[in-house]
């Protein structure tokens, strides 16, 4: 092999090495809000309601969805528990019609805590995983030289403070993010097959504030969150295997670095009460997905100069609608339902599998029950179904869909003088004495 083609082959390796890792990043960045894993599941509670929650939350989960939402006077409470998210995408090949899928599933995690300090003032901190991705494609599959596989966790420290003044609720918070990545792929040197596994991590700081307005005590009530972008510097490294030897002066084991800004998001809420025992939630999410351009990958060790490289993505900005209801059926007992519409923020042709998605539709089913002692537990189900989205890039042309899984539950402790269940309201806890 000449120096000349070897140069040729090295900048063509690099192409893809860069491309790999950008797709790892925008996998981070795309799957947080829009994709098929990451919806609002932190609690089961906001689950069985399609997480339209933002015009009433009154738990301790109210530090993920709206933070005003704590603010209910001299009580403690703590939540825990888990969510699995059981994805079945499938891809379809414009070229060849072969069709390939892949399952895997993501288990994030959620934990709050809140104190009432006074009947106006109170405190908590959020620990909780809302990102995450696990795609499994099969090994032998025609886009196995994008990926293989590729997992993302992400885990958010949340502490916040809320502050009620008459029918008005105020909080906020600061986002401490914690992210973890992986990417596996198959690579072609001619005739020869390799792989590579790419991994990062990296640390953001954010910030969430949130407000509630009871307009109407007991019948009407209105919420607004905000919740910032964050910019992620992702630093890790690259591992190849069975690289031949003209390509292992640059295509070898070394450092590489990257930055993405996470989008920020705005929720508007309205909850009704028609009836004593029930509530209904109507929320509009804004995403400010069309800050993310492209996402520039370095490679800080590598002397060529011929991996560095930048990925278009060219995202647009999306509203999602839902609507989430709440219904005493029993005296220690609540039903929950919701559906959500949630627009894909991806351009056809930017659509690749390391990202796979669709606009979809979540439909949701929740119970919880509440004991006099102070403890209770939720249960929440959403189906999600992804349309058929198709996709021209050039990379891999051909059709998205499939559907998603997500089943949480979330065991609870509420102090017993807060924690006597009654008719849900949307300006009051469903938990709390009347």
């Amino acid at each position: 092999m000449t120096q000349s083609s070897t140069r040729v082959r090295s900048r063509k390796q690099g192409t893809w090495t860069a491309l790999s890792i950008a797709a790892v990043s925008l996998c981070f960045a795309h799957n947080t809000w829009a994709a098929g894993t990451a919806v609002g599941v932190q609690s089961a509670r906001t689950t069985g309601m399609a997480s339209s929650v933002t015009g009433m939350i009154d738990d301790a989960s109210a530090i993920y969805s709206n933070p005003a939402g704590i603010a209910q006077g001299k009580r403690v409470e703590v939540l825990f528990g888990d969510t699995l998210i059981i994805p079945k995408l499938k891809f379809t090949s414009q070229a060849t019609g072969n069709t390939a899928s892949t399952s895997g599933v993501v288990p994030p995690f959620h934990l709050y805590a809140t104190v009432g300090l006074t009947e106006a003032l109170s405190v908590g901190v959020g620990v909780f995983s809302p990102f995450g991705l696990a795609v499994k494609w099969p090994s032998d599959w025609e886009g196995r030289s994008l990926v293989t596989n590729s997992t993302l966790a992400t885990y958010y420290i949340n502490p916040t403070v809320a502050y009620r003044r008459g029918r008005v609720r105020l909080g906020a918070g600061l986002q401490l993010v914690r992210a973890t990545l992986d990417l596996q792929r198959k690579i072609r040197f001619g005739d020869q097959e390799g792989s590579s596994e790419l991994g990062g991590d990296g640390w953001g700081v954010g910030a969430n504030v949130g407000a509630q307005l009871e307009a109407v005590p007991q019948y009407l009530s209105f919420g607004v969150h905000y919740r910032s972008a964050v910019r992620l510097d992702f630093d890790g490294s690259a591992h190849f295997d069975n690289v031949p030897p003209p390509l292992a002066g640059t295509v070898h084991d070394q450092r590489a670095s990257s930055s993405l800004t996470q989008p920020d998001s705005l929720a508007f809420g309205v909850a009704s009460h028609p009836i004593p025992a029930l509530v209904i939630d109507v929320d509009v999410v804004w995403y400010g997905w069309k800050k993310t351009h492209a996402v520039a990958i370095n490679f800080p060790d590598d002397q060529s100069g011929t991996l560095s490289s930048s990925m278009r993505k060219d995202w647009k900005n999306t509203v999602s609608l839902s609507v989430g209801g709440e219904a005493k059926v029993a005296a220690s007992w609540r039903v929950r339902a919701g559906v959500m519409y949630d627009p894909s923020p991806s351009p056809a042709d930017t659509l690749t599998p390391e990202t796979p998605d669709a606009d979809r539709l979540n439909l949701a089913l929740g119970v919880g029950y509440w004991q006099r002692s102070g403890f209770h537990a939720d249960l929440g189900y959403q189906l999600i179904l992804l349309f058929k989205k198709p996709s021209t890039a050039p990379q891999l042309p051909g059709d998205y869909g499939g559907w998603v899984h997500i089943l949480g539950i979330t065991l609870g402790y509420t102090t017993p003088s807060a924690a006597v269940p009654r008719e849900t309201t949307a300006a009051t806890p469903a938990g709390s004495d009347s």
